[in-house]
């Protein structure tokens, strides 16, 4: 192969590799939001207001940090009910720090996983809170399904977090 023919495939390489990165960035802003603090601050802002609690008592509740939401601080005396809580703080969260209506299945998974709940009935607990209080899209056990919250789960977690920072 010449020379020539070497310097042009380095050159298309590159170009490929440029946008396999674009492409990833894009991806993650899609499944976690926008990630710049400003966006945060914002977001918590809001929900402050509309709580009525004070944002430093919300940061108690959930670790924010690149683009993603962290729940540290729950309640409930069962595995069902925290998995069910974590579940709602996590959709409440999402919606009004980073405006993700949508949440990955895998992402409220996570935040349970995080807290030391065993995720072994996680789907079970899941479905029972469908579709009165989250609404599922998407097929059940895929990697792709997403939640949202109804307007009584908005309200439920509205509810959780107030006696969270009371707490």
């Amino acid at each position: 192969m010449s020379d020539e023919k070497i310097s042009k495939l380095k050159h298309i390489l590159e170009n490929h590799e440029k946008r396999i990165q674009k492409i990833e960035e894009f991806i993650k802003n899609i499944e976690y939001g926008p990630s710049s603090v400003e966006t945060n601050i914002t977001g918590l802002k809001k929900l402050s207001k509309k709580i009525g609690v004070t944002e430093g008592k919300i940061k108690e509740i959930f670790d924010i940090e690149n683009g993603q939401l962290t729940v540290v601080k729950i309640m409930g005396e069962k595995d069902k009910d925290k998995t069910q809580n974590i579940a709602l703080l996590v959709l409440f969260g999402y919606k009004y720090i980073f405006g993700n209506e949508e949440v990955l299945s895998q992402e409220i998974r996570r935040n349970v996983a995080e807290n030391n709940i065993p995720l072994n009935n996680f789907a079970t607990y899941i479905n029972e809170m469908t579709p009165s209080l989250i609404r599922r899209k998407g097929k059940l056990k895929s990697p792709k399904t997403t939640y949202k919250l109804t307007t009584l789960g908005g309200a439920k977690a509205r509810e959780l977090i107030k006696k969270l920072c009371k707490e």
